[in-house]
């Protein structure tokens, strides 16, 4: 019987030890959560700087059978993200940005890429939360695959977000790959290529 009992405790001991550990994983970000500081000028530079590429790449004139290629750096998306999203998002979409979500961040590596924000769940402190997709385009079509999903650093099974992802892929349902101009030509997203800290696009410009 003080053998039974010794086992138990010890198996209670260590069952509150992996739950302390887990639950601490769970408030740790992933290492290359950093969300650049908004208010710095270097990165306010940075993000003027990524706008103004993307806006030069897209709207020049070019040969109407040119294929060309974009290079997207993720500290300039981060950059921008930190500076421009929620402005864009209140103006040019007339959406608001989700008081629960702070912070948006992405990392983009050959396997996917990692989209995260400190998330505030059920009125909680912010937790920091990423969700790991495959992106690819087909046929002139955006798809995107959910690949895994961490609260903090612990990994949380794709089935507890089943509906959650259910609907974006609804969302993303005839999404087509192109980028209206305001001269009314159109950027076609023909292929989309992942690489550590980078995304490429090719691209052509046509008239509709």
């Amino acid at each position: 019987m003080k053998r039974l009992f010794i086992f138990l405790a010890c198996g209670i001991v260590i069952l509150v030890g992996i739950v302390g550990v887990v639950s601490w994983l769970s408030w740790q970000p992933q290492s290359w959560y950093d969300p650049p500081d908004f208010e710095s000028p270097e990165i306010a530079t940075l993000a003027d700087r990524a706008e103004h590429r993307m806006n030069v790449e897209f709207h020049k004139v070019r040969p109407a059978d040119e294929v060309w290629r974009l290079r997207i750096k993720e500290n300039a998306v981060n950059a921008w993200l930190s500076r421009r999203l929620e402005g864009w998002l209140t103006h040019d979409q007339q959406i608001e940005m989700p008081k629960e979500v702070h912070d948006p961040q992405i990392h983009i590596t050959r396997e996917g890429v990692w989209l995260a924000a400190n998330i505030e769940i059920e009125g909680n402190a912010p937790r920091p939360l990423a969700i790991e997709l495959w992106i690819w385009i087909d046929e002139g079509m955006v798809f995107a695959e959910p690949i895994s999903v961490r609260l903090g650093r612990v990994p949380i099974p794709l089935s507890f977000f089943e509906s959650a992802i259910g609907e974006m892929k609804k969302e993303m349902q005839g999404v087509e790959a192109i980028a209206p101009l305001k001269d009314h030509r159109e950027v076609h997203i023909l292929g989309l290529e992942l690489e550590e800290n980078a995304i490429i696009l090719t691209c052509q410009t046509r008239l509709p």
